[in-house]
């Protein structure tokens, strides 16, 4: 016979959350296997700038995603779709999507290129050249603080190992 709980009898239904140990301080894990991986620790980072990112009030008016292929249009007048959608590792087909926003927006267009009439390249408007400079300036305040974790060399060094993963 299985005993029921009720208000006059049986067992006590299970104290899940009653005993939490204290949760230890990111200092106190000991990351075991993982203390040598680089997937593990560019996940925690990633994770935690993209955090950072959503609850910024930048996050309201700007996706990452879409600045980050605004930048490098303007970086790069003429780069191709295939192009810019392998540099920021995405489909070819989101990348697409990225752009067909900004083009309604009118801040790129896209222009056959003279060389290969097939082939497109992708430039800012006017009205995308003052739009990356304001977006720029605010990110910049924005990206100040996680800059601020390192020193030039520091930042700059790390920028290249990351970058070494992709090539």
């Amino acid at each position: 016979m299985i005993a029921k709980h009720t208000k006059t009898g049986g067992d006590p239904p299970p104290k899940r959350y009653a005993s939490r140990a204290p949760q230890p301080s990111s200092s106190d894990i000991n990351c075991g296997l993982l203390r040598y991986s680089i997937r593990f620790f560019v996940h925690r980072a990633n994770r935690f700038l993209s955090q950072d990112w959503t609850s910024s009030p930048l996050h309201q008016s700007t996706h990452l995603l879409r600045y980050f292929a605004f930048a490098l249009v303007g970086a790069n007048p003429g780069i191709s779709l295939i192009a810019l959608a392998r540099y920021i590792v995405i489909d070819k087909s989101r990348v697409s999507e990225l752009v067909d926003s900004m083009e309604r927006e009118d801040l790129v267009e896209r222009r056959r290129m003279s060389e290969d009439h097939r082939s497109q390249g992708l430039f800012l408007t006017p009205n995308g050249i003052t739009r990356l400079s304001i977006m720029s300036k605010e990110i910049q305040v924005y990206e100040q603080k996680i800059q601020e974790l390192y020193s030039d060399e520091e930042h700059q060094q790390l920028i290249a190992l990351l970058n070494r993963i992709h090539a």
